[in-house]
């Protein structure tokens, strides 16, 4: 029986080749999209998932309250772990997580084999145990015990190693510290909160220098993670936090402590806008949109066509055929033309994967589009589709009356009109909605592109340096400067939209709580990035002493009449207000100006240069150099003295563009989604 419904299903596709392809297209098209977003959505609600003891495991995290502003921290002291262990007995085990910056790793054997490295952490020896990450090689008991251990990812042995087993060979960290490669791990899952590619024990972090040992005695710079015996005692373990806390001797007792869980950290946001959470509800509302205008469509037209199939109808009925096996009829028809539309939407997906990882900013492991997680779904959306789009069709044909249809008397207002003419409504109401979004996310993207910033970042091009470069700094400095085409140089340990540092004073008359951000530059650094002034600097005398505020920094400190000469408390020193900025955009458009000090030297200073570590050099050239030519000649500059980092550079409008990179990528995607959609309905 099967086989005749399949038979005559065949047939009436052959017979009918225009509609079937419009049909199958339509279908293949909205389900091709569908399943992409589709498996973008099941990839981000499964981030960390894979983890054994995920639902158990917590991350501690902090609240600090200064004046009206609430400052949230996810590091903590290295010593609260340990205590928080001791005291709760719901708390199995812990780990500590510190990092280092940026890095630049050489392998000892090929020194010219050298790559700037930033996902380097120093854990717990149980790291293996707690979570679930696989080691390829070494012993997860053993892998620790020694400092200056290294575990790399498959892909950090590939690159300084080829071929060879790298366990028991060296590589050398910012050409002052030697580690032995003790174990290979797997490279961490694309849905992983957590990315490393170097692994090292915690206790070798206070021996790498001044700086670490302060942070493992008094600071507060760890991700801490405790594995709970069960869900239940989250509130036990969190009342005890800051109990616990007092005994380290390094802890705010004011603040407010919380734990989260970590399996579901990624989509919950923490502390920060987390815009995938955004995408994965966006982007599913989307699917659905689009897989529905697909499924209607089938619906429309099959119903349009009733009135050929009636007669078809009236005569199985005359001999003998029955509703059931009509009904049959028309699933069989349904099921065979979505499987040919899946078929051709697992091709489409295949070939339009790279790219659909391009347009969402993920890259997504190939084991995990073959997992079984996005298979059940894919096979729950053919039930699904199998099911919407034959039901209307098999219950309106399967009801004609066998006497009415063969007389002719059937018309096509019999129970379909309705339903498409409600089709129509929706098709033209998504795409209209679709629409609106386009346009209004590109009119937000035109309005961050052209925004006045209060600044001219035009023909800047930034060059990142490390402390290699001290010795040499100001001497690489004069040599960029004398270039063709260079209109002005500057350098700055905060670079403009990669982060600022924070000091934290009282306004002069309320005493009010002040966040006053700060950076920290040379004294050209106002001229070259095209800083307005309004209060300029009377002079630049006894630079390291003084500090040149913005508008908003005026305002909330609430210094009044001419700013200039007048003291701010820094904790450890008062600085002089040297010049009043007018308010610029230095972090972005996605939050409002704050106020920001600025912090200058001289340009020539020895004491600068000494001190630099991080730091990154602006160079503004003519408005008619061409820059893709002043790049090499950068880059030999850079090359002709001693270094550990390798030469990479930057623009700095490139830079702002990264801050709303969330928002051109939604626009992207919206764009796309919305011309398939739009498609599909017409």
């Amino acid at each position: 029986m099967i086989n005749n419904y399949l038979k005559i299903a065949w047939r009436h596709l052959l017979k009918n080749k225009v509609y079937s392809f419009i049909n199958i297209s339509g279908l293949a098209i909205g389900l091709t999209v569908s399943m992409l977003i589709l498996l973008f959505v099941l990839h981000e609600v499964s981030f960390d998932k894979f983890h054994v003891n995920g639902d158990r495991i917590y991350k501690i995290k902090t609240k600090v309250k200064f004046g009206e502003q609430e400052i949230n921290i996810e590091r903590v002291t290295a010593k609260l772990a340990p205590q928080i262990k001791e005291t709760n007995a719901e708390v199995l085990d812990f780990i500590r997580i510190g990092q280092l910056g940026e890095v630049v790793f050489k392998n000892s054997q090929n020194p010219n084999l050298k790559f700037k490295e930033t996902d380097f952490l120093f854990v717990d020896n149980s790291f293996f145990t707690f979570f679930s990450f696989k080691l390829k090689e070494g012993n997860a008991s053993s892998v620790f015990q020694n400092p200056f251990s290294l575990v790399i990812s498959e892909k950090v042995a590939k690159k300084y190693f080829g071929n060879d087993n790298p366990i028991g060979k060296t590589l050398i960290c910012d050409a002052k510290h030697t580690f032995m490669v003790t174990g290979v791990v797997e490279n961490t899952p694309s849905n992983s909160s957590m990315s490393f590619d170097f692994l090292s024990s915690l206790e070798t972090f206070p021996k790498l220098g001044a700086d670490q040992k302060g942070s493992w005695e008094k600071g507060g710079s760890f991700q801490t993670f405790l594995w709970l015996n069960s869900e239940k005692a989250v509130s036990k373990v969190e009342k005890n936090i800051a109990e616990s806390g007092k005994k380290t001797g390094a802890f705010d007792v004011s603040a407010t402590y919380s734990l989260e869980q970590f399996s579901s950290q990624h989509l919950a946001g923490g502390f920060s806008q987390n815009t995938n959470a955004r995408y994965a509800s966006i982007f599913g509302g989307i699917a659905l949109l689009i897989l529905f205008l697909a499924l209607f469509n089938y619906m429309s037209l099959t119903t349009a066509r009733a009135t050929t199939r009636a007669k078809e109808v009236g005569i199985r009925k005359v001999i003998g055929g029955d509703r059931k096996g009509l009904i049959y009829q028309f699933y069989v028809e349904s099921v065979l033309i979505c499987s040919l539309a899946f078929g051709s939407a697992l091709i489409l997906i295949k070939l339009l994967l790279n790219a659909f990882y391009d347009l969402s900013g993920v890259e997504i492991d190939a084991s995990f589009v073959t997992s079984s997680t996005f298979l059940m779904a894919i096979g729950g959306l053919f039930l699904l589709c199998t099911f919407t789009a034959g039901s209307y069709p098999a219950l309106l044909l399967s009801r004609f009356a066998p006497i009415e249809t063969l007389k002719g008397r059937y018309t096509s207002g019999q129970g379909g009109a309705s339903l498409r003419k409600g089709i129509t409504v929706f098709q033209f109401t998504v795409s209209s909605l679709l629409i609106i979004a386009v346009v209004v996310t590109q009119k937000q993207l035109n309005y961050l592109k052209n925004k006045d910033l209060g600044f001219n970042q035009a023909q800047i091009l930034a060059v990142p340096v490390d402390a290699s470069m001290a010795k040499n700094f100001l001497n690489l400095k004069n040599d960029m400067r004398q270039m063709t085409g260079v209109k002005s140089l500057t350098s700055s340990v905060t670079p403009l939209y990669k982060g600022v540092n924070a000091w934290f004073t009282q306004s002069l008359k309320s005493k009010k709580e002040v966040t006053l951000l700060g950076m920290t530059t040379d004294e050209n650094f106002f001229k070259t990035i095209d800083l307005q002034w309004i209060t300029p600097p009377i002079n630049y005398d006894n630079l390291d002493k003084k500090l040149f505020l913005n508008e908003m920094a005026v305002k909330q400190l609430e210094l009044t009449g001419n700013p200039v000469g007048q003291f701010v408390d820094l904790g450890d020193s008062k600085r002089e207000v040297g010049g009043v900025l007018k308010d610029f955009h230095f972090t972005g458009l996605r939050e409002a100006i704050r106020p920001l000090g600025i912090g200058a030297y001289p340009e020539n200073s020895t004491a600068w240069a000494d001190a630099v570590g991080a730091s990154t050099i602006y160079i503004r050239f003519e408005p008619k150099a061409v820059l893709a030519e002043k790049i090499s000649t950068v880059k030999s500059l850079y090359e002709k003295y001693p270094n550990e980092k390798p030469f990479e550079y930057y623009f700095l409008d490139e830079a702002y563009n990264e801050t709303f990179k969330a928002e051109m990528r939604l626009s992207k995607m919206l764009s796309v989604f919305s011309t398939f959609a739009i498609f599909i309905a017409c």
